[in-house]
């Protein structure tokens, strides 16, 4: 088997152990992580087979997003962290620093649709669910310091907001003070446009 294995792509390792089964349910993804996890464990695969197949499963968990419950996916989702999650690039397995200020954000209400895909899916989020999350993280600031991976997870939810160019949201964010002062930013209206500068200490 591991003569076999060697230098396939993620692709052609599911042709060759996949017993002709679709990825396309949950029982299927459910025995195929198993069967990577046993390959992975005895030594079949290299890191990089590895890698590319965790990559592999995650984008057929994605792509059942249509038709199965958000629930579903993300409860697949950490399935594969739980059995593979070591052979993830690292930004995959480690905790998006937004994603847990949003769980906070929503903590003690009631858990929506929309609320789930955001943790199967950052990608997935709402205007509205990324003003709320920025609010929390506005409050965090004047109480505690981010980290430099903490900054690097939440600017591109702050740029997202300006990308919008709705003045009603932009101030929204104009107005937390905490979270200016945390990035050293101002978002200037320039031509017409709004962006966001960095201001020097």
């Amino acid at each position: 088997m591991e003569q076999q294995l060697q230098g396939l792509t993620a692709e052609a390792i599911f042709e060759q152990v996949g017993e002709g089964k679709v990825l396309n349910t949950k029982k299927n993804l459910l025995d195929y992580m198993d069967k990577m996890r046993e390959l992975c464990k005895i030594g079949s695969l290299d890191e990089k087979q590895a890698q590319e197949s965790y990559e592999f499963i995650e984008k057929n968990i994605m792509a059942m997003g249509e038709v199965v419950k958000a629930n579903t996916i993300v409860y697949l989702k950490n399935e594969l962290k739980l059995k593979l999650g070591k052979f993830a690039k690292a930004t995959a397995t480690k905790d998006n620093a937004f994603v847990n200020f949003f769980k906070q954000t929503y903590d003690s209400v009631v858990k929506t649709k929309e609320y789930t895909w955001v943790l199967a899916d950052i990608t997935k989020i709402k205007e509205q669910q990324i003003l709320d999350t920025l609010k929390t993280i506005n409050t965090y600031c004047f109480k505690s310091r981010l980290t430099e991976g903490e900054r690097k997870d939440i600017y591109p939810m702050i740029e997202r907001i300006v990308d919008t160019q709705n003045v009603r949201l932009i101030n929204q964010v104009r107005s937390m003070e905490g979270i200016r002062k945390a990035f050293r930013i101002k978002i200037v209206e320039e031509n017409n446009r709004f962006k966001i500068i960095r201001v020097k200490r």
